[in-house]
């Protein structure tokens, strides 16, 4: 099984698993505190329909309209900066759902603003922490170097915590500044603020929701607005340095595998042209070996033709010429029948002028000679030689 199949289906089983677990204890935490909580309401509810006679359905109508007037006690969600508000919780998916399109025109507008503006974020985001984190492991390699340090490099671990520890300073921050002006525990500040950092979103706790803050408060306002967007560009920074090396490594395998595949290929095909030249580099040779045999048969005639040539040139040595070129012919032949195509290397010939004075003592007949007779001792008694061909 392939590396990205086992690491999907171990993520697969390691998720359901941590679902299980959670779910698990939220049910032990939670359900009992449910349970008690519920029956306080109903108790409650029961004390105020009895006490005020109110029957059950206007009971169930002051319900809904308590439930719907809660997100005006905050003031007009709608305006200017009400409206900017919504539409950070819209496009960083925070969602608190403190306040919702009521019409038909501002759902679909929604919808279409969502679409739009969520990609941009996050990519806005990533963008903003890959140069905050470039920024940090420049400070980083300056401290080092001011303190003397003999290594100065920042390695994955001091990057991670000092993401780590930004994280917590800006939780904190946000946590005492909510505490201060929405009255909350610092706990409870500090929840809000890892809800909205995380984009969670929950809506229990939402600020700028008090006392008509939108309106009356606006250094409060942009103080909100702008720890969320910092906020999220701190977490931005943190997870592209632990999560997103996670999530990049399929890509990573499969371009890992893709790239081997091309190797294979490419040492495939190289083979394949090697065998063909190799192939034709020997039809060249066979081709060159008979093209050499003919070039060397046609010296050999050139050869006897010259010395056929020679015979007319000397009329006097024509008689010792023809002897020589029969004598010729009839080693050529048996040198053909003993070893054909090789028997013109081990022959050498030479054609000389001598004077006619010389010729009568030169064919004597010489028991040694295998040519013609008186050959040998005609070359041995030769002492000038006017020209000299050697084929």
């Amino acid at each position: 099984m392939k590396r990205q199949n086992v690491r999907t289906l171990s993520l697969i089983v390691c998720t359901f698993t941590y679902l299980l677990v959670g779910a698990a204890v939220f049910d032990a935490l939670e359900s009992d505190f449910e349970m008690r909580e519920k029956e306080q309401l109903e108790a409650e509810e029961r004390r105020l329909q009895g006490k005020y006679n109110i029957s059950e359905d206007d009971y169930r109508k002051l319900e809904t309209i308590i439930m719907e007037a809660e997100p005006h006690r905050a003031g007009v969600q709608w305006k200017f900066a009400g409206s900017f508000y919504f539409a950070i919780t819209v496009i960083t998916t925070i969602g608190y759902g403190h306040a919702a399109p009521g019409t038909d025109a501002g759902k679909a507008f929604c919808m279409f603003y969502a679409v739009l503006g969520i990609p941009l974020t996050l990519v806005m985001f990533q963008s903003l922490g890959e140069r905050m984190n470039t920024f940090v492991k420049y400070l980083l390699k300056r401290i080092k170097k001011c303190c003397g340090m003999s290594i100065t490099d920042v390695s994955m671990e001091n990057m991670v915590t000092v993401g780590f520890f930004s994280c917590i300073g800006t939780l904190c921050i946000g946590a005492a500044a909510f505490s201060h002006y929405e009255d909350w525990s610092f706990f409870q500040s500090y929840y809000y603020c890892f809800i909205t950092l995380t984009t969670i979103g929950f809506g229990d706790f939402v600020a700028l929701q008090k006392n008509r803050a939108l309106q009356k408060k606006p250094l409060y306002v942009a103080f909100s607005f702008m720890y969320i967007l910092v906020g999220l560009t701190v977490i931005g920074a943190f997870l592209n340095l632990v999560v997103l090396r996670f999530l990049t490594m399929n890509s990573e395998d499969e371009r890992r595998d893709a790239e081997e595949r091309a190797s294979l290929a490419g040492n495939r095909n190289s083979m394949i042209i090697h065998i063909q030249d190799e192939s034709l580099q020997r039809g060249r040779q066979r081709r060159g070996g008979r093209e050499s045999h003919r070039d060397e048969m046609s010296d050999l005639h050139s050869v006897c033709s010259c010395m056929h040539y020679h015979t007319h040139d000397l009329p006097t040595t024509r008689g010792l010429m023809g002897g020589l070129g029969c004598a010729f012919s009839h080693q050529n032949s048996l040198g053909s029948q003993l070893n054909p195509g090789h028997y013109y290397h081990s022959i050498s010939y030479k054609i000389e002028e001598i004077s006619p004075s010389t010729l009568k003592n030169s064919f004597y007949p010489s028991p040694n000679s295998s040519v013609s007779p008186g050959l040998h001792s005609f070359t041995e008694k030769l002492q000038l030689m006017r020209r000299r061909k050697s084929i």
